[in-house]
């Protein structure tokens, strides 16, 4: 295992997200072309793919924890739900399904709008309200 610096890590994590969603795209196309992308479908294969990775974080397999993932999941007209080798490289390939749904909602027209929490922390203290880290932001 390396040790990598937590700079570094969040870097890597964005690389890696960003070269998934590029093979995903010149799959099948920048804007998600697919003939079966609606209905969720990338929103749900996403879901299945953290659903194998967090069976596989349990103890299972990965035959057996992409056999659970497709029960719950995996839209039923695709196929190819696998482990990619790694839980990092599973949690890479959700990121990257949950990324291309999430634009295909902005192409669509969606609000893009983030509401503020409604009610303080009450167990988890943050560092800084969600309202000051978007004012550090900007």
């Amino acid at each position: 295992m390396t040790t990598i610096e937590q700079s570094s890590a969040g870097k890597l994590a964005d690389e890696l997200i960003a070269t998934e969603v590029a093979i995903q795209d010149r799959m099948w196309g920048d804007a998600n072309e697919r003939a079966d992308s609606t209905e969720n479908q990338l929103l749900r294969a996403g879901q299945a793919q953290l659903d194998l990775t967090s069976h596989i974080l349990d103890g299972h397999s990965a035959q057996r924890a992409t056999s659970l993932a497709l029960l719950n999941y995996y839209p039923e007209d695709w196929d190819g739900l696998r482990s990619y080798g790694s839980n990092v490289a599973n949690l890479v390939v959700a990121a990257a399904f949950i990324r291309s749904e999430i634009k295909r909602r902005i192409l669509l027209g969606e609000d893009t709008t983030r509401t503020k929490r409604g009610e303080p922390y009450t167990v988890a203290t943050p560092y800084v309200s969600s309202e000051e880290a978007l004012a550090a932001l900007g």
